[in-house]
Parts: C-alpha cells; structure tokens; sequence
C-alpha cells in the first residue's frame, strides 16, 4: 500500500483527489507557517510535514455534514493542544486555508464555507473563556514582563499562552502544560522570559477564572 503523498508519517490520513485542492492545502500551510514562527522554532521540518499532511487533510472535511465537521475539528483542536499548538493556531489555518480553496475553486465556495464555520466555532469557544481584548491586554503584559520589544512575534507567545489556557478550561487538560514546557526550557530561553511565561500563564488562569481583564496599558 502506498504512503501518505505529503508526509510518510500521516499514515492512512485522508487527503483530497483534486490536485488543486492540494495545491491549495500546501499554499495555505506555507503561509500558516510564516505567520507563525512557532512552528518553525519548535518542530522543525518534521512540524512542516504534518502542516501539509494535516492541511489537506481539513479539505477534506468540506464535503461532510456540519456536524461530522465539528467533531473532527473539536478533535483535531483538542489533540494538537495538548501537543503544544493552542487552538487558536488551527483557527488562524482554518481561515487562511478558506481563502486559498476558494481563490482556487471558487465554485466550491459554499462547500468551503464550512471550514470557516469551524474556524467560528473555535474562536467563539474560546472568546467565551478570554475575550479577545483579554487576550491582547495578556499578551502586552507579557511582552512588557519579559522585557522585549512588541514585536508581533513577541506579541504572539502572549495570545499562546492565553490561547493554552483557554483550550485547559475548555476540557484540553495538558494545553497549558505542553506550550510551558517548551517556553520555559532554561537551554532556550533567559530567566526573566521564563518568570514572564510563568507570570502570564498565572494572570490568564485567573482572568479566565474571573471573568476580569488583566492590567491594561
């Protein structure tokens, strides 16, 4: 039986026949990965293969009913949470490989459209635990606490560790513990960035908790 076309590590995973839509899947996980750093940083070209494997894989999920589609995105939200990638990352792919399917195929729109309504789902759970604008004043405040200019890869190690916290509460019981663990790594990163982590991981358990905003600048 022949390998996974994109990544030999996907197994059986599904992937779609239309070559444009491949096409599509691929041109998505390459801007998913520029928009985030992250991936780069922590998983290495073995993260990049699972990009392609697992975009493709969501294209699939457009020709299902919309309830088989939010179960396979609750899962695959909350099993890439517990692997260190919040589900606001999948969220921000959801979206971006929404764009690309239908620049490609636009009379697929409509098909299409339910990878954005899942991309909905998501933000909406986890803006029910930390609003947005909880999540930017976070992110500042991590910034600020570490030291570092805000920079949008800066900001964004903020809305990771809000987003982790989020995904904890919403049932994802190792979110907050798998980003910490790569994010407080002394061999990668100095004291106060660390004391900054541990901070904002703190400040957003207990903003969510709350239901209160966190210091604002």
């Amino acid at each position: 039986m022949a390998g996974h076309p994109l990544n030999p590590e996907a197994g059986s995973t599904p992937f779609p026949d239309d070559p444009r839509e491949i096409a599509a899947a691929l041109r998505a996980g390459e801007l998913s990965l520029e928009l985030t750093p992250y991936y780069g940083f922590r998983y290495g070209e073995r993260g990049r293969r699972f990009t392609r494997s697992d975009s493709a894989f969501l294209v699939t999920l457009a020709t299902h009913p919309r309830p088989v589609v939010e179960r396979q995105i609750r899962w695959l939200a909350g099993l890439l949470a517990n692997r260190g990638m919040p589900s606001l990352l999948l969220d921000q792919h959801l979206r971006v490989l929404h764009r690309a399917l239908c620049r490609a195929i636009p009379r697929r729109a409509a098909s299409y459209g339910r990878l954005l309504e899942a991309a909905d789902l998501l933000r909406d759970t986890r803006r029910a635990l930390l609003p947005d604008e909880d999540c930017g004043a976070l992110a500042r405040s991590f910034v600020r606490e570490a030291g570092l200019p805000p920079t949008r890869l800066a900001l964004g190690v903020g809305w990771l560790l809000a987003g982790a916290v989020a995904d904890e509460r919403s049932g994802s019981r190792s979110a907050v513990s798998s980003v910490a663990s790569w994010f407080t790594d002394p061999e990668l990163f100095p004291p106060r960035f660390i004391a900054a982590v541990h901070s904002s991981l703190a400040e957003a358990a207990l903003t969510s908790a709350r239901g209160t905003s966190p210091r604002r600048s």
